[in-house]
């Protein structure tokens, strides 16, 4: 019994020491969001994201931290020296991770097939994904859209979500969809 647990130990441990980033090449995200900083420092400001089964090139790794750009003009940043991107290496793997589990809808024809982000890609979360998917049969369902073409989270507008039925796109809250 013993023998099978120290060999259960050592099996969990290679998994870990291999799940991140340790030399250069190329990696996945595994996490839902990596932050990218201008030093291999959680206290390096925050300049990027990163988003789950994105694939980046790693150029070193450092104090696990990995270097995720090639050093370019600070200035860009507001910086006086030259900089890079890091990201935790924890949050990177050779191997391309499985899709976060995905909400079940049931499927609608005045709604493209792919209308919609996935959990995971760029950020969205489950609730991000049902919040696309209500407000959609909000305004199908109002008379307001007769399809919808597409949808995301938007970057330009806190905590707000827009859909497009083939015109100026419609943006609404999760407050408005509830």
């Amino acid at each position: 019994m013993r023998i099978l647990t120290i060999g259960i130990f050592l099996f969990a441990l290679s998994g870990i020491a291999f799940a991140q980033a340790t030399k250069p090449g190329k990696y996945y995200v595994t996490e839902s969001v990596l932050e990218e900083h201008l030093a291999p420092s959680a206290s390096g400001s925050v300049t990027n994201k990163i988003y789950h089964r994105q694939k980046v090139e790693v150029f070193e790794v450092k104090r696990g931290w990995a270097r995720v750009s090639k050093y370019f003009d600070g200035a860009f940043e507001g910086k006086s020296r030259q900089v890079a991107r890091w990201v935790l290496a924890s949050g990177l793997s050779s191997s391309l991770p499985a899709e976060l589990p995905q909400p079940y809808f049931p499927t609608d024809p005045r709604i493209a097939k792919d209308a919609f982000p996935k959990v995971g890609q760029s950020g969205l979360t489950e609730q991000d994904v049902q919040n696309l998917n209500k407000g959609a049969l909000k305004y199908l369902n109002s008379g307001k859209c007769a399809r919808i073409e597409y949808g995301d989270k938007s970057t330009s507008k806190t905590n707000t979500y827009y859909i497009n039925c083939g015109g100026p796109n419609i943006f609404f809250t999760a407050a408005d969809v509830q």
